[in-house]
This record gives structure tokens, C-alpha cells and sequence, in this order.
């Protein structure tokens, strides 16, 4: 038995791919039951992020199940196998353990040190116990990883300055407007990369927020947190009519603004200028949008350069960093070994 990891992140593909390869929530129990039994595997965790599409898994041996998760991961999405085998990376051990470690501690991220992908880490972990998709080997893999992710920014300076994805895509729109705290901002869904974007607009002292989300329960919760007012989902057109940003960040399957509605929102707007960040993957706002005259849209891979401008400090904690993650990885690997 063994442990490795298959997937593609925001080094190795563009988001175009990697939207492609996204696992649902709702498609989670079937790709779950589905990889270990077309494959014979007794346990399997996918952890599938706005910046990564992992699947971790305990294997028989080694030989063909590299081409056999490639071809999983293909088919499950109707995805054109040559599409991605140069964007695939595979690990074994320890190099797979190590992966996971770092990818915990924020070590791996597009924004280096951020906090966020230790709870994704911890979800994907908690939905493939509850669908019986882990066995003792992931058990103490993951609460390791976890008890990493969670010493790493314990013991370390790398979470100081560090910015979440949704404070990067705040930076960006402060990038755009210098007087953002007067402009009016839509935010599109109450997730945990809302909150933290809220969060920053609440520190910036913005005075205008919309929240709209499919549950009005969610958004009612983050206006009674970072302050602003609900919007109703179903009247997006009008509210971003009224907005100068909207922020878009929800788990919808869907294109929630497309062009014959953007058109119609400027038309309202008298053409004034609109910026669109959408750091939702699968994307959720139509890229076609972006061709419209008066009309800015980015999404999560445009984010990158500002994630890697205030980087210096956070590298240069790497080495303790590492420190952690390799001590770590010596203890599971002891016990993988006493296992055997």
C-alpha cells in the first residue's frame, strides 16, 4: 500500500482547465464511490479548491494506476485526456505526504501563507469520512496535515502580511479605484472568500456594500458581520446596475451575469465603466462579458501578480517552515513504516 496524489493547480493549468476538473459539492459522493471502484481502492480524499484539483489516494501498488487516475479524472469530467497530460502532476512517497503537508500549510498556495486552504484541507477530509472513504491511513494522514497547517502559522511569521484570495481581489480593486472606500461594491455570495474579502472592505472603511446569495439567510449573517445591505439574488442585473465592483465568489455550476445581461446593465448604467472579479472556479461570470465596451473582468488567475508582490517576508520563513513540514513527514512515515 501506498500513498500518492494526482491533480493540477494554478501553476501547472490556467483556470480554463482547471474549471473543468472542479468537483462540485454535489458531485463529491459520486466521484468519491466512483474512483475507488473502478480503480479497487480502499481509501480516496479530493480536495478540489478555486487554486487546485487533488486526488489523494492509498494504492495497491505502483505500476498503471498513474494512468488509470489520469484517465478517472478525464472521463469523470468529459475532459480530453491530451488536454491534460502535460497539466497533471503525480506524487508517491514521500513525495505525496510532503505535497499534502506543504498544501495544508499555505505553503503551496497562489497567495503563500493564506489561511483558507487549511479548512478546505479539513472539509475535504470530513466529507470523504462521512461517505466511509477513509480508513486508518488517511485518518492519521490528514490529522497530520492539519496538526501541521496549524504549527506552521503557530510557530512561524508566515500568515503575517499574508493576504487571503479575497483580500488579493480587494488589493485589485483598490488598484482600480484609489477612493474605493466611496464607490459601491456588489459581492456576489457569503462564502468563506466573501467574508474575507467583507472583512477588508470593513477595514477600509467602505461605506457601500451589496450582498446577494442564493441563501438570503447567509447573506443576512455577513451584512450582520461586515455591515452592508442584502440584496436579493434574483434581481442581480439591477444591483449591479447601482455597483462600480462587483466581487463574485460562490459555488454555483452556473454563469450567474452573462452578455445579453451585462449589455443590458450598462445600457442602464449609460456606459459607465463596470469592474467584474470573479474568483469563483468554475467561473461565474461569462467571459464573453469581458469583450463588452466600458466593461473590466478578471478572474482568479489575474490575481496572481498582486498575490506575489508583498512575498519577501513570508519567504523568508520558508526554511522554518519547511523545518516543520519535514519533521512532520518523518514521524507518518514512521509510522507508515511500523504499519507495514
Amino acid at each position: 500500500m501506498e500513498i500518492s496524489v494526482l491533480g493540477l493547480n494554478h501553476r501547472s493549468a490556467p483556470v480554463e482547465l482547471r474549471e473543468r476538473v472542479a468537483f462540485s459539492e454535489e458531485a463529491l459522493p459520486g466521484a468519491l464511490t466512483s474512483v475507488r471502484r473502478e480503480l479497487r481502492l480502499p481509501e480516496c480524499v479530493i480536495l478540489s479548491t478555486c487554486n487546485r484539483v487533488e486526488l489523494y489516494t492509498v494504492i495497491p501498488e505502483r505500476d498503471g494506476h498513474e494512468a488509470k487516475m489520469r484517465e478517472f479524472l478525464a472521463r469523470f469530467h468529459r475532459v480530453e485526456l491530451d488536454s491534460l497530460s502535460d497539466r497533471i502532476y503525480w506524487h508517491l512517497q514521500p513525495d505525496s505526504v510532503r505535497h499534502l503537508f506543504r498544501v495544508a500549510a499555505g505553503l503551496d498556495s497562489m497567495v503563500v501563507g493564506e489561511s483558507e486552504i487549511l479548512g478546505q484541507v479539513r472539509q475535504a477530509y470530513e466529507r470523504a469520512v462521512a461517505h466511509g472513504s477513509v480508513g486508518a491511513i488517511f485518518h492519521r494522514l490528514f490529522q497530520t496535515a492539519l496538526r501541521t497547517g496549524k504549527e506552521v502559522r503557530a510557530k512561524t511569521r508566515i500568515g503575517q502580511g499574508a493576504t487571503s484570495v479575497g483580500s488579493v481581489a480587494v488589493e485589485l480593486a483598490r488598484r482600480i479605484f484609489r477612493d474605493l472606500p466611496s464607490k459601491t461594491i456588489l459581492v456576489l455570495g457569503a462564502g468563506q472568500m466573501s467574508e474575507s474579502a467583507l472583512a477588508c472592505l470593513k477595514s477600509l472603511g467602505t461605506r457601500s456594500i451589496l450582498i446577494a446569495n442564493r441563501t438570503q439567510e447567509s447573506a443576512a449573517a455577513a451584512v450582520q458581520a461586515f455591515g452592508g445591505r442584502v440584496v436579493p439574488f434574483s434581481e442581480l442585473e439591477g444591483s449591479a446596475a447601482q455597483a462600480d465592483i462587483v466581487l463574485c465568489s460562490t459555488a454555483a455550476d452556473r454563469y450567474l451575469l452573462q452578455e445579453p445581461q451585462v449589455r443590458r446593465i450598462m445600457a442602464a448604467r449609460r456606459q459607465k465603466p463596470l469592474f467584474l472579479i470573479d474568483i469563483s472556479v468554475p467561473r461565474n461570470l461569462d467571459p464573453a462579458i469581458g469583450r463588452l465596451e466600458n466593461v473590466y473582468l478578471y478572474d482568479i488567475d489575474d490575481l496572481q501578480g498582486i498575490a506575489s508582490a508583498n512575498l519577501q517576508m513570508r519567504l523568508d520563513e520558508m526554511d522554518a517552515c519547511s523545518e516543520i513540514v519535514e519533521r512532520q513527514l518523518d514521524g507518518f512515515l514512521a509510522y507508515a513504516a511500523a504499519r507495514a
